[in-house]
């Protein structure tokens, strides 16, 4: 037992060394991909520095400030990974055709220097110097996340010795679920159960809703042959609770969508089938002889969907770097029972996985 102990222990521990190996590999072979692309200019080497990266990927360390300014581009926070590559080429191709670029220093950031949540990423150091054209020198932060680079930010440290970065300017792909209670007029207790995937910007929720004032839905409708023979069928449900599915684009803080799904009723069908004859007959006055029959039946498990829809718009306030409190308002339109429409409230909390 102990021995198997031991060796469960030495595979968590290659497995973390093989982890942090991999991913300082992959800060390595970008800095170097850098480098030998503008030595080169092949086209080649600058889109195996795109592959490296996270599509989307964002910058935002001394250099890309830099690059920017004498590109006369608009003063951002961040700049796009193609932005920067497009500056670098600016400098590569001015004359003299002189500008070099070397990344130097890497090393893994202490664990004890890591901000409070560094969201999944593995944070790396390292030196960057430019001569030629750009004589330049600075400290970046590498963000790497499975093997991929996700960003590229200035190393900085707080009076605490911790590293200070907004992750909320790499990354806008949180994976988060959540729940809110809603409030409606005619559906007073409900809620959402909510799910936002990691690499799209799209939100699904699960909606319900119950209805609690007795209110009933009649349909009365009688079908007539003629004045004698005629069908009656008449429906009483009670609407009892709606359920919806609802896709919406979801930005981090906020999220806008449509909801698709019915509302459930229950209740009783009767149906009522009558037919008569008449006969008449003339002697000096006129006489009529009406004789028929007629038959009912109820049924008291009568189930009835009408289809609805929900528009939904959320609010997300960020209390920590993993919590946010939603706020929702939305409107149940259920198509042909207009009387149960109306306006909807949701609070709730959504956090990230």
């Amino acid at each position: 037992m102990r021995r198997f102990v031991l060796i469960i222990l030495c595979n968590l521990f290659i497995s973390s060394i093989y982890a942090q190996t991999y991913a300082i590999s992959s800060a390595k072979e970008l800095t170097n991909r850098i480098e030998n692309w503008v030595v080169s200019d092949r086209y080649k080497d600058r889109k195996a520095i795109e592959n490296l990266c996270k599509k989307g990927m964002r910058i935002s360390d001394g250099l890309a400030m830099q690059l920017a300014k004498r590109n006369d581009a608009v003063p951002l926070e961040t700049y796009e990974l193609a932005d920067y590559l497009n500056w670098i080429q600016n400098e590569m191709d001015k004359r003299p055709k002189n500008f070099k670029i070397s990344f130097s220093n890497y090393r893994r950031i202490p664990e004890e220097k890591w901000p409070s949540n560094t969201k999944g990423f593995e944070l790396y150091a390292c030196t960057v110097n430019t001569y030629g054209t750009l004589n330049y020198s600075c400290e970046d932060l590498i963000l790497v996340k499975k093997g991929v680079i996700y960003g590229i930010a200035p190393y900085i440290e707080d009076k605490n010795h911790k590293v200070h970065i907004d992750f909320d300017d790499f990354i806008n792909d949180y994976e988060t679920v959540g729940f809110s209670y809603n409030y409606g007029k005619h559906f007073p207790v409900g809620g959402s159960f909510n799910y936002s995937f990691e690499e799209i910007p799209f939100m699904l929720s699960v909606d319900f809703g119950i209805n609690l004032d007795g209110d009933k839905y009649i349909i009365d409708k009688v079908e007539m042959q003629d004045i004698l023979n005629y069908t009656r069928e008449k429906k009483v449900v009670d609407p009892k609770f709606f359920l919806t599915l609802t896709p919406q684009v979801y930005f981090k803080y906020f999220a806008i969508g449509c909801g698709v799904g019915f509302l459930y009723m229950d209740g009783t069908e009767e149906t009522a089938n009558y037919a008569y004859t008449s006969n008449s007959t003339t002697s000096g006055n006129v006489s009529v002889t009406v004789s028929g029959s007629g038959s009912q039946s109820v049924a008291d498990n009568y189930i009835m969907l009408k289809p609805m829809i929900r528009p939904v718009a959320k609010g997300f306030i960020p209390i920590s770097d993993e919590f946010w409190i939603s706020l929702n308002v939305g409107y149940d339109l259920i198509f042909g029972y207009e009387e149960k429409n109306g306006l909807s409230f949701g609070l709730g909390i959504q956090w990230e996985l």
